[in-house]
């Protein structure tokens, strides 16, 4: 190798270092940007419910909503659901709640619904079809939608009471 081959190749790495260094200064300022994300809207659904009627994401037009889907089988989700419940009970006036019993079996679900006492409207999405429209990728998935059905958030994972209490006052009742 001669002394000016050698000289090409550390300009060629001093050039993909610099380039490099201004790819990871680019992404940091994306991911660090104080410019809130574009909202997506929630994707429509007609699901129906226990009772053999059609629940719509239009019927919460105009009133904020947690969505939460859960199945029989899931244990996060069952572990969650008296949090769920007690704060439908604490802001079921101001906010709309919504479980949704994902492609599970009807008796099991059933049971679970009679046994953990919630009182919130439950729809049935037999087919994922909603939670894989959303992206949805593990359960439990709560997902927060603003009065004009605008997602705010979708947290997949078990909540406690706090947490869900903390997310409803800062997306829905704060200011």
């Amino acid at each position: 190798m001669t002394a000016h081959s050698n000289s090409k190749r550390i300009y060629r790495l001093l050039i993909g270092a610099v380039a490099a260094l201004a790819a990871v200064v680019v992404a940091i300022n994306l991911v660090t940007s104080d410019d809130p994300a574009p909202k997506e809207l929630a994707p429509q659904f007609a699901l129906p419910n226990f009772e053999g009627e059609t629940v719509r994401l239009t019927d919460f037009r105009g009133q904020p909503l947690v969505l939460n889907y859960w199945a029989s089988w899931c244990l996060p989700c069952l572990a969650e659901m008296p949090d769920f419940e007690a704060m439908y009970q604490k802001h079921g006036d101001e906010v709309a709640f919504l479980g949704i019993n994902l492609a599970d079996d009807p008796v099991g679900a059933e049971y679970v619904l009679n046994d953990t006492g919630i009182t919130y409207p439950v729809a049935v999405d037999a087919d994922a079809s909603t939670f894989e429209a959303l992206g949805g990728f593990g359960m439990p998935t709560t997902v927060f939608i603003d009065s004009e059905g605008y997602i705010l958030e979708m947290y997949t994972g078990a909540l406690t009471a706090e947490e869900l209490d903390d997310r409803i006052e800062r997306y829905f009742l704060e200011g």
